[in-house]
């Protein structure tokens, strides 16, 4: 569960174009039993493969207007689509999504999923500190602050985002070594001269 002093700076959590750029890593869960069985786990955020049409749209506003109408009922499928909008920004992080074959989209385009999700999912009545995804929003947040992570996530995609970027860092890592043995070699016989 949280902890109490914790829940207090409980935040939604960043798209995925941002969330990727702080470490955080994409990809559909095959095990879950729901679409709501999103998970968080070493640096992977694990969602449920969805195929987005129209009756899932349909589904989505049915569900989150009876959610709203009746209090005593979870809010589960509210903070299923919240955190959709949270996600999907824009329409490049629908890209990120479906390039990790977590949304199918059948709806429409990109633009239009991204629009669908923010404008259901804005305005609406959820308690940030209770919601079934508390947890994972926290956990979240606290991996993307850490500057290791993101730090890591810069330098992987600096020099490992294609093979000739890869390539040419190991080849400069190469040239930096054999520099580095060559000058020790000069220093070491300078100090140990053969006597012959």
């Amino acid at each position: 569960m949280i902890d109490k002093t914790k829940s207090l700076t409980l935040k939604l959590i960043q798209p995925a174009t941002k969330l990727e750029k702080a470490g955080v890593k994409f990809k559909a869960n095959h095990q879950a039993q729901s679409f709501l069985d999103i998970e968080f786990k070493n640096g992977f955020l694990l969602i449920p493969q969805i195929n987005m049409d129209d009756f899932h749209s349909s589904f989505f506003m049915n569900c989150m207007a009876f959610e709203q109408c009746f209090f005593h009922c979870s809010k589960d499928i509210t903070t299923y689509v919240v955190f959709m909008g949270c996600v999907m920004n824009t329409s490049t992080d629908v890209g990120i999504l479906s390039h990790h074959k977590i949304i199918e989209n059948y709806f429409g385009t990109d633009k239009e999923i991204a629009k669908f999700f923010k404008e259901v999912g804005k305005d609406v009545a959820f308690d940030i500190k209770t919601h079934y995804l508390a947890d994972l929003f926290m956990g979240v947040n606290e991996y993307c602050k850490n500057g290791w992570h993101v730090g890591w996530a810069g330098f992987k995609h600096t020099y490992f985002e294609s093979p000739w970027a890869f390539i040419s860092a190991l080849a400069a890592l190469m040239l930096l070594s054999l520099a580095t043995l060559q000058t020790f070699y000069t220093v070491f016989q300078y100090h140990h001269p053969k006597k012959g």
